[in-house]
């Protein structure tokens, strides 16, 4: 007889299936089993037959004895074997078995299995003597968690060799990877994309005299985020077609997603500085934006080689080495952007610009919403990792697992860079908009509490203008007053709109209101 634990197969199963990276697997030892997702023909459009394909000896693998094969789906797993009272189990019906009626003499030589209950569990015998045995398809037709497993018969000694193919409806990629297929979710992202860099393109061609340089990055960034898509798709559909991963897709797609994510970062930062709508240059800031996501780009490269040729479960101080750098660098894009966008907001509300304030309070609420986004799915994900060695978790949720991995942060994304795309696309009156006040009313008390607060921020000498001025404006040119800045190199740019913009403000009278100029839709 043969006796082995359930708990030993399902610890080694809880291992094995943190690492399932292709479509064959092989058993030799008795307290191995395989598991995979499989889905059903119907269940995929097109889809061809769905069979688990078990195999003895091939490829002339030296087998000394006969060997039991069991397949089924997890829900069922618990019901193969005759438990006792000690807590052990017996798996095979031998003579021994058959005398203490654990199994009947049809099921010899094969895992004992309930015979008088509907299940989805089938035994296979493969006779080393018969040729005829050495394979076995067990047809799949429900989409379901199904496990493999194998014993020698009669001899502990056997040694042996089973090789599985899982072949799903669609192709070789892994069950679990199959909602990234070009047909699934990479493919739709890959479609929304290009509709997004379409609809973007048009609007910049009809406003091409009134782009304004963030607009550019934006455009760069799309023009980024397809080429992204393109290559994620053509990697799984590779994947799909030869059952493994292309080594080079690995590199081109990891090279692309630390570009990605960098030069988003970077796009943010110079948004919430108000880089083309409240300053017209960043001067020397915005070769440190530059330089920050150059240093963020290299470190995530170096991110993505180590986590693919690194094992996380052997070289646990190199991951750390791999992953601080980069969460370093990410760290300073989050508290740099944070503070940039609260100065803008700042110097917005000193101006009294009220539509540009507002835009940028939506900026700032979508960041909140985001940065809340991550901590409820930073929460979620930390639960499924207390929970993973629960050997009922991933059969349970495996369609969800791919998800909470990659899933949600893309949606994340697109979600986030779409509402960017709304508030900053492009318009007839961008430029007009972007460098000009509002018009506002402002009693001379709160007009001296306002000055007071720009000095206090650093802006030495705010100006304002009046009606007249804007009614005696006839070149119609667009005024861009945000005080002097500390940067040489923005000084000598808005000394140029401080001399279109001469200010003609009246002491003599305390009654006199102070208006800005508004160029705006």
């Amino acid at each position: 007889m043969v006796r082995l634990t359930l708990w030993s197969l399902l610890t080694l199963f809880v291992v094995w299936i943190t690492c399932i990276s292709a479509n064959e697997d092989s058993l030799t030892d008795p307290l191995d089993q395989k598991c995979s997702l499989m889905f059903e023909k119907s269940a995929i459009i097109g889809g061809k037959n769905s069979v688990i394909s078990l195999k003895l000896n091939p490829d002339n693998k030296v087998t000394t004895g006969n060997v039991a094969a069991v397949v089924a789906e997890w829900k069922d797993y618990y019901k193969i074997g005759h438990k006792l009272e000690d807590g052990k189990e017996i798996l095979i019906c031998d003579k021994a078995a058959i005398e203490l009626n654990f199994c009947s003499e049809s099921q010899e030589n094969n895992f004992i299995v309930p015979i008088n209950e509907t299940t989805s569990i089938v035994t296979h015998f493969f006779n080393l003597k018969s040729k005829d045995t050495y394979t076995f398809n067990y047809p799949i037709n429900k989409t379901a968690f199904y496990c493999v497993a194998t014993s020698p018969v009669n001899n502990d000694d056997t040694q042996y060799f089973v090789t599985i193919d899982w072949q799903n409806p669609y192709g070789e990629l892994p069950a679990s990877e199959y909602p990234k297929l070009p047909a699934s979710f990479y493919g739709a992202l890959s479609l929304i994309y290009l509709v997004i860099g379409i609809v973007w393109m048009t609007l910049s061609i009809i406003h091409r005299h009134d782009i304004l340089p963030v607009q550019n990055y934006i455009s760069g960034v799309i023009l980024f985020l397809m080429l992204e898509m393109a290559f994620n798709w053509g990697y799984w559909e590779n994947y799909n077609s030869y059952g493994h991963s292309s080594t080079f897709l690995i590199i081109v797609v990891a090279i692309l997603n630390a570009g990605r994510n960098s030069i988003s970062f970077f796009m943010l930062l110079i948004v919430c500085m108000g880089y083309g709508v409240v300053k017209p240059t960043l001067g020397s800031t915005m070769n440190k934006c530059r330089a920050l996501a150059a240093t963020h780009f290299l470190f995530g490269i170096i991110y993505s080689a180590g986590t693919m040729l690194l094992d996380p479960e052997n070289a646990n101080p190199l991951i750390f080495l791999v992953i601080f750098p980069l969460a370093l660098t990410m760290t300073a894009f989050y508290i740099w952007t944070l503070q940039s966008i609260t100065n803008t907001l700042q110097t917005l509300e000193i101006r009294k610009q009220t539509v540009k304030s507002l835009m940028y309070k939506r900026l700032y609420r979508l960041l909140v919403f985001s940065v809340a986004v991550l901590g409820v799915f930073f929460f979620i994900n930390m639960i499924n990792y207390l929970r993973r060695e629960d050997p009922d978790w991933i059969p349970t949720y495996w369609r969800w697992r791919w998800f909470l991995l990659d899933g949600w942060l893309n949606i994340l994304y697109l979600i986030v860079f779409c509402v960017i795309l709304i508030i900053w696309r492009p318009t007839r009156n961008n430029k007009r908009f972007a460098m000009s006040e509002e018009l506002t009313q402002e009693d001379p008390y709160e007009l001296e509490n306002t000055l007071r607060a720009a000095e206090n921020m650093g802006y030495d000498n705010v100006k304002f203008r009046s009606e007249s001025d804007r009614l005696h404006n006839d070149s119609g040119s667009a005024i861009f007053d945000i005080g002097d800045e500390h940067d040489d190199d923005d000084d000598e740019f808005n000394n140029k709109w401080d001399d279109e913009s001469t200010v003609r403000a009246s002491h003599g009278d305390s009654s006199q209101s102070s208006h800005e100029v508004t160029s705006q839709r």
